[in-house]
């Protein structure tokens, strides 16, 4: 049977380009849901389709060597937490702040050569390219040119992706960072400072009265009624991959109950390998499984998000399991093998490293980013894109997650 990707007809636009850029031969139809079915799979997830469709004509694109690689697979999760499903504020935010800031510095997002990211990105950003602007955005306005020369008109997709006219004369070179100068022993202390940079300290002379004055340093300034403090720069936006954000972790059932308040749910007490006792967790799984199947095992546990009240019962963290695409069948993931494995272990993916956060921000929406790129595949075992998750024990083995008997499901 052929493959076919369904696109919804007012979203998509960036798989819909990499999907003619790289010349796929899979069929495409409009659809109420994104949806690519191939190979007897069923696959929801953005840039999973995006990966699949450029494994099968121009797997370059997906990074020359493991550390190209690993940068297209942070990039693509940038876009699933920052360009998809948000407003058009945080758009033009990103395109101001991270893209900006990152394009200052790269021709393109990897590697200094087209991969898969910059026409991803260029799918993402076509619509809003009026909020490009020149002086809030010159380097994201100028990569913006190079990718509809390089991608559009090269390939004459201007039907589906009409060119944006850009006059380059205005946008100005990137500016190279001036190197702070070390201040003079002697005189750096009277030297008034140029223009509007802020003075390096500000003397408190209700606290030391004299010290301004024995610095040569001019008085205090008063402070106006009504006169507002300028506002304090936000702090850097950190480039931490966003699956190691997320705090998953080995968890052991010791006991379930079926929840008072609700037929579909199941309350559970779960060792996280916490000094406190197990964790209160909330499991919507009362139709798959009886208390006796839940209680004593193994389970995977998403230890970060905010605590959620359920039916009367607050519940700290959510158990993983692997579905079909119609949510007909659901299972708990266990682990291959429980040869060294303990409550509290981490569930990591080789190439991700970070500290997960304490708890996630909702706002932020990180598990929402990752949540559609976890997967299982034909051999049962469970991934995020295509690197299998696992935990690492002390003597250093690595234990896989899988699902009994779902094939190509999500996880959630």
């Amino acid at each position: 049977m052929a493959a076919i990707l369904r696109i919804p007809e007012k979203s998509g636009n960036e798989i819909r380009l990499a999907h003619k850029f790289v010349n796929s031969n899979v069929q495409i139809e409009t659809g109420n849901e994104l949806l690519l079915e191939a190979e007897g799979k069923k696959i929801d997830a953005p840039n999973t389709i995006i990966k699949y469709l450029v494994n099968k004509s121009k797997s370059e694109l997906l990074g020359a060597d493991k550390a190209e690689q690993a940068q297209v697979e942070e990039w693509l999760s940038f876009c699933n937490q920052s360009l998809r499903g948000v407003s058009k504020k945080e758009i033009v935010s990103n395109i101001e702040k991270k893209i900006n800031e990152h394009l200052s510095k790269n021709t393109f997002f990897v590697g200094n050569h087209l991969t898969i990211v910059d026409v991803v990105v260029f799918g993402l950003l076509h619509s809003h390219s009026k909020s490009i602007k020149v002086n809030s955005a010159p380097n994201t306005l100028r990569w913006f040119d190079l990718i509809q020369n390089v991608v559009i008109k090269a390939n004459n997709l201007t039907e589906e992706f009409p060119l944006f006219e850009i006059n380059l004369d205005d946008v100005p070179e990137p500016v190279a960072p001036e190197p702070a100068k070390k201040a003079d022993k002697k005189g750096a202390d009277n030297k008034k400072p140029e223009g509007n940079a802020p003075a390096a300290a500000k003397v408190d002379d209700k606290a030391a009265p004299n010290a301004a004055q024995q610095q040569g340093a001019k008085p205090k300034k008063e402070k106006k009624k009504g006169e507002k403090k300028p506002a304090a720069a936000a702090p850097a936006e950190s480039d931490q991959h966003v699956f190691s954000r997320i705090d998953l972790r080995v968890g052991y059932i010791k006991s379930c109950k079926a929840h008072e308040g609700a037929d579909s749910l199941f309350v559970e007490q779960i060792d996280l390998g916490e000094p406190e006792g197990p964790r209160t967790i909330v499991s919507g799984l009362r139709k798959f499984y009886t208390v006796e199947q839940m209680e004593n095992r193994f389970v995977f546990v998403v230890a970060n998000l905010k605590p959620a009240n359920m039916r009367g019962v607050k519940s700290f963290g959510m158990v993983l399991c692997a579905s079909n695409a119609e949510h007909t069948a659901v299972e708990l993931l266990e682990p291959v093998s429980t040869n060294g494995l303990k409550p509290g272990q981490r569930v990591v993916v080789d190439g991700i490293e970070g500290e997960a956060m304490e708890s996630l921000p909702p706002k932020k929406k990180y598990w929402e980013a990752v949540q559609p790129d976890l997967n299982t595949k034909d051999d049962l075992l469970a991934y995020y894109g295509d690197k299998p998750l696992i935990v690492k024990t002390e003597s250093g083995e690595s234990i896989q997650l899988k699902a009994v008997t779902i094939k190509n499901g999500g996880i959630s």
